[in-house]
């Protein structure tokens, strides 16, 4: 019998934010582990949350092996550490940065209220297995997410302040919120026009169909829109879309739910716009004769299975400025209530965006839809994927651009 353990340990430290004041200051330190054991082409699993007895969960898996859960997949060898953040922010640290900023939107952005929470979170991965495999991932990110609601609107809010990062710039911070703050309280007319370039950060509902399409089950049921074109042209020639394991960049373990690594920790699934893989887990590798991508999910304590994957555009342009050639632009903060059609058509209403020249933005809009689709989005009115410096929200920021189709 064969033996795999993980576990997952998640350190918090949260203030909760009302009124652009902190409610509260709350820790939370939770362990998550499980063991695996495999016998004769079956798996049994037990876990728990909590620092419970290896040889308990063990016992625990050894008597779910009856249940007769098949997993005829040989295990992964190997070792692999590391730490992408060494030396995390600490709670007081958090606090102490939390009040500035709190102190800075009371003084200087009265107007507004700003709630919601603010958070250093530390996690550790590791997995173990009788077969050698040794891995382990740990990082910290400070997070900042404050909802932005104006005082005198009947709104539940109105917008976001936002960071996420291992490492946080108060001064970068500023220059690019007071930019924006002033920005919002600055209404300017609509750029002329009915396709007009539009800046977002990476659209959800791109991104979710994205995901439902590259999906190797989808792909191989005829689930997907992209169904029987492997090897097809079906984008502009500089899009390249990958599932990336990169920590640096995906802020992701590097392994999957079954300890599989890939290599350059990424495996390109659309590439200069050809498609070239879909993602794919052990057995939907296997059962539908697709190459393996490494994109087990799935709980801590279940049977790794195929559900989502770490999907990142490579970045393929520099300089939005340039790319524009003058043209004004629209950068979108708040789309809510948008999504694709089956066949990948594209509508969204957009409550917050603002006007934008490709490096600063110039005041606020009036509210609109956009619309396209995927085949337009990602091929003929593709603008790029870009790392603006003069946007700050996190790291290795990446903002996508492409004409739309605009209704006022």
């Amino acid at each position: 019998m064969k033996k795999e353990t993980l576990s997952i340990r998640t350190k918090e430290t949260t203030a909760r934010i009302r009124n652009t004041a902190i409610e509260a200051v709350r820790t939370k330190d939770i362990v998550k582990k499980a063991v695996r054991v495999y016998d004769e082409g079956k798996i049994g699993i037990g876990g728990a949350v909590g620092d419970v007895d290896e040889r308990t969960l063990e016992q625990q898996a050894t008597d779910n092996l009856q249940a007769g859960v098949l997993y005829p997949h040989s295990l992964e060898t190997g070792k692999d550490h590391r730490d992408l953040n060494p030396s995390p922010m600490d709670a007081q640290t958090m606090v102490q940065h939390t009040e500035n900023v709190l102190n800075t939107l009371r003084k200087d952005f009265p107007e507004f209220s700003f709630s919601e929470a603010i958070t250093v979170r530390e996690t550790t991965y590791t997995m173990q297995n009788s077969e050698g495999l040794d891995l382990s991932y740990h990082d910290a990110a400070f997070e900042l997410g404050l909802i932005l609601k104006e005082k005198k609107s009947a709104n539940l809010f109105d917008g976001f302040v936002v960071f996420e990062g291992r490492n946080f710039d108060p001064k970068r911070f500023w220059e690019f919120n007071r930019e924006y703050l002033a920005a919002y309280n600055n209404p300017v007319d609509f750029p002329k026009g009915d396709k007009i370039p539009v800046f977002t950060f990476q659209s959800p509902e791109a991104k979710r169909f994205l995901m439902r399409s590259l999906n190797g089950e989808n792909y191989a049921t005829n689930s997907s829109l992209f169904s029987g074109k492997m090897g097809e042209k079906l984008f502009h020639e500089k899009f390249t879309l990958e599932q990336n394991r990169n920590p640096k960049e995906s802020r992701t373990a590097f392994f999957d739910n079954e300890g599989v690594r890939m290599s350059e920790d990424r495996v390109p699934l659309i590439e200069n716009g050809v498609l070239k893989n879909v993602f794919t887990d052990k057995e939907t590798a296997k059962r539908y004769n697709l190459n393996h991508t490494g994109a087990a999910g799935g709980a801590y304590d279940g049977v790794p299975s195929l559900s989502t994957a770490p999907l990142r555009i490579k970045t393929d342009s520099k300089d939005i400025k340039k790319a524009l050639k003058g043209q004004p632009a629209i950068f979108v903060v708040v789309s809510s209530g948008g999504d694709f059609t089956a066949d990948g058509t594209f509508a969204a209403p957009v409550q917050l965006a603002f006007l934008f020249d490709g490096e600063k933005l110039l005041g606020k809009l009036e509210e609109f839809t956009m619309r396209s689709t995927i085949y337009k989005m990602y091929g003929e009115d593709y603008i790029g994927t870009f790392n603006p410096d003069t946007i700050y929200i996190g790291d290795d920021l990446q903002i996508q651009g492409y004409y739309m189709d605009i209704k006022r």
